[in-house]
């Protein structure tokens, strides 16, 4: 009886290199082809995979040597402080925290959550032509950006790692006061190239801030895999989780596109100009 089991689990693990390999020709092919398909440039078709996600207003947009970046002010701040954050805290060996910071902490970050909320509902007011708190602008708009995109890392981590690895642990995403020293730095710099306006910022910051955009996606489509196979609470090693991690990635850029011809079909049905 369980002779059948351990080959079902052979052929499983002997499949595996081969989905590995097929998930790099996937993106080897849409890297190549965002890249050097004759016709649109790499910004334009950033531009387009975002574009189902991000209005784009280009008042509400940053520019880096006279060109707009991909996402709005806001949005480049959410998924550029994502992404900036996820990579911090496995460098800083909290790849897999299991436990969200503390209270005081969780108030600190929520904080930021809640600034982006007030500083956003205060844009749209604005926009409607309505009685507002203050006249926004774009540096506000990439500062609290960032603060959430921080407070998403360091609250979306634990939750996911809970799902994936078999086991729990203790490790806090953000144990102490004190490693906010190695976050807001770079949070920083981050804003310090996105309001610059020098043109050598303009690729590395359209390329990090939309590989946010597909983390965030794809972390959401990871969990959705994980939950349906049945693989939750499975893994015990990095290795195993790549097919994964490929198949939720290459679905948030289909998702991505869709939602970007979705949005282009529904803005000329309606007659509305697309920025």
């Amino acid at each position: 009886m369980e002779q059948p089991v351990q080959q079902k689990t052979t052929i499983g693990r002997a499949r595996l290199p081969w989905l590995n390999s097929l998930l790099i020709l996937c993106y080897l092919a849409l890297v190549v082809s965002a890249i050097w398909w004759p016709g649109a440039s790499l910004l334009e078709r950033l531009r387009w995979l975002d574009s189902g996600i991000c209005a784009q207003l280009l008042t509400h947009s940053l520019y880096s040597g006279g060109e707009r970046l991909p996402l709005c002010a806001r949005n480049t701040g959410i998924y550029l402080g994502f992404f900036a954050t996820l990579i911090i805290l496995y460098v800083r060996k909290r790849g897999r925290a299991q436990a969200l910071p503390g209270k005081s902490l969780t108030i600190v970050l929520s904080a930021g959550i809640l600034f982006l909320a007030i500083d956003g509902t205060n844009s749209f007011l604005v926009d409607l032509g309505v009685s507002h708190l203050y006249h926004p602008n774009n540096l506000l708009r990439l500062a609290s950006g960032l603060l959430t995109g921080l407070a998403m890392g360091i609250f979306a981590l634990p939750v996911i790692n809970g799902l994936i690895w078999r086991g729990s642990n203790t490790l806090r995403s953000l144990p102490a006061w004190t490693e906010l020293g190695w976050f807001l730095p770079v949070l920083f710099l981050c804003f310090s190239a996105a309001t610059s306006q020098s043109g050598w910022t303009l690729y590395p910051l359209a390329i990090l801030s939309t590989l946010g955009l597909l983390s965030a996606v794809g972390s959401i489509n990871l969990i959705f895999l994980l939950l349906l196979s049945r693989r939750d609470e499975s893994f015990t090693r990095y290795k195993e989780l790549i097919p994964f991690c490929g198949i939720a990635l290459l679905a948030a850029t289909g998702e991505l596109l869709l939602l970007a011809q979705i949005k282009l079909s529904l803005f000329q049905a309606l007659g509305i100009p697309l920025s």
